[in-house]
């Protein structure tokens, strides 16, 4: 699968809004995804990022989203590492930096 940026601030040396598509019938991981897009907005390794699993249950959100019935709408969204995440069903993770993020 390959993901795409489709949003990302031109602001040099300033963490942007990351836009990113997946598959979400895919066998990515989910949740993998959202700590990259979240490292990616905040112009970090993923390493350097909190493990996603110390805020959100990341076993729930994989099965939350691979047993959904694809004809309903889906979303989740939660602060995490100063931004804002969302995702949903249509295979897309939006995530908006905040806090700190914002006046680097």
């Amino acid at each position: 699968m390959t993901e795409t940026n489709l949003q990302q601030s031109v602001a040099v040396g300033r963490p942007s809004k990351q836009i990113v598509e997946f598959d979400p019938r895919g066998a990515e991981s989910i949740t993998a995804r959202m700590a990259t897009a979240v490292a990616e907005a905040t112009d970090r390794d993923v390493t350097e990022v909190s493990p996603l699993g110390e805020w959100v249950d990341c076993d729930a959100i994989e099965q939350l989203f691979s047993s959904h019935d694809p004809g309903n709408e889906l979303s989740l969204s939660f602060q995490f590492e100063d931004c804002e995440v969302f995702v949903s069903n249509i295979g897309r993770i939006v995530v908006t930096p905040t806090g700190e993020y914002e006046n680097v």
